[in-house]
């Protein structure tokens, strides 16, 4: 597999152009906006790159979800060696589309597939070859497909640095519609009620609200498509907030809703899909200066620690802020060493 059209010049598929050209792919971007069309071949070094249709091994659909079934099914009839695989975030809506206007001969060569990443940043200027690294991608074939096929499919996704998981498209519709589809909508909710003075904000209504800076289009066309999935969960959500309510949020109605998300929260994987580690939280006190982080992760990679995920507290007119590491506890008491020794306030 070495070259590639991408239909859908966005975040992901700019970002994917972005990681299969740093492995040595070529790619070539379609898009009904010149503009994005034009920004993603030139990030890419791909402009003016044509190849005949029976050249292209690879089609990756990156439109909107309403889009992708007719998307797919032009790429199809129009790239045919190619295999053509979609990024959208409901699969069985698009494959029940597809799979009714084409033979299964050709439906052999269309696999669904989704990458569990994004950002707040939009369009292919939020776009970046490292958005995949350590993230989840499902792949749900159809019955139709080549095994071969899939693995060539698996193959790529993993030379991006995303992990593929296997399933079929019912099962992914149901897993998307509570890891992603159901936090999405909470987000936006709380962020909706969000009004008057807000000047004790938090870190805690950051961290909620962080994914309600969403596209309302983009995500009007995923939310209502795999609305059988996510409406048992919205009545379920209900329903135990309604019972919270009736309860005049007593002691022990909160302890239980407390409790019963300590337990939840602590089934989520972990780094790369794998179980979940009790990461050592190292809080470092930083000045609000140019190149203090810089210095702070130059130090770790000198010693070898690895920087597994990171919180930051810090005011706008306060002069030091404070970052929390979270590393491996084997490598906690060497880096309270080399932090110390080197001046850094820490505190363990």
């Amino acid at each position: 597999m070495s070259q590639i059209v991408i239909i859908g010049a966005g975040l992901i598929g700019t970002s994917i152009g972005l990681a299969a050209t740093k492995n040595g792919l070529t790619c070539t971007f379609v898009d009904s906006n010149p503009r994005n069309e034009a920004l993603a071949n030139q990030l890419c070094g791909s402009e003016g790159v044509l190849w005949a249709d029976n050249e292209v091994d690879l089609v990756v659909a990156a439109t909107t979800v309403p889009e992708l079934p007719n998307v797919v099914f032009d790429a199809l009839n129009k790239y045919q060696k190619a295999i053509v695989i979609d990024i959208g975030s409901i699969k069985t809506k698009v494959l029940v589309e597809v799979s009714s206007k084409i033979p299964t001969n050709v439906l052999s060569r269309y696999i669904g597939t989704h990458p569990m990443a994004g950002r707040e940043v939009t369009g292919p200027e939020g776009a970046r070859n490292d958005l995949f690294e350590g993230r989840a991608w499902a792949i749900c074939p159809n019955e139709h497909n080549k095994a071969a096929d899939i693995e060539e499919v698996a193959s790529f996704i993993r030379s991006l640095g995303a992990t593929p998981y296997q399933m079929d498209s019912q099962t992914h519709d149901e897993q998307v519609a509570l890891v992603s589809h159901l936090p999405q909508i909470l987000a936006s909710l709380l962020a909706g009620n969000l009004h008057g003075d807000l000047s004790l904000a938090g870190q805690g209504l950051r961290d909620m609200v962080r994914i309600a800076d969403s596209d309302p289009v983009l995500w009007g066309g995923i939310l209502s498509g795999n609305q059988l999935a996510i409406k048992p969960l919205l009545r379920q959500m209900s329903k135990q907030i309604d019972q919270l309510v009736d309860l005049d949020l007593s002691r022990e109605s909160v302890e239980r809703v407390i409790a019963s998300g300590v337990v939840g929260k602590s089934t989520i994987p972990g780094k790369h899909g794998g179980a979940d580690r009790d990461y050592a939280k190292l809080p470092v006190v930083i000045n609000d200066k140019p190149g203090q982080l810089a210095a702070l992760f130059q130090i770790c990679g000198e010693i070898g620690v690895n920087i597994e995920d990171l919180s930051i507290e810090h005011s706008p007119a306060q002069s030091t802020g404070l970052i929390t590491l979270f590393i491996a506890p084997t490598d906690l008491s060497t880096l309270i060493t080399e932090l110390t020794g080197r001046g850094w306030q820490v505190h363990p």
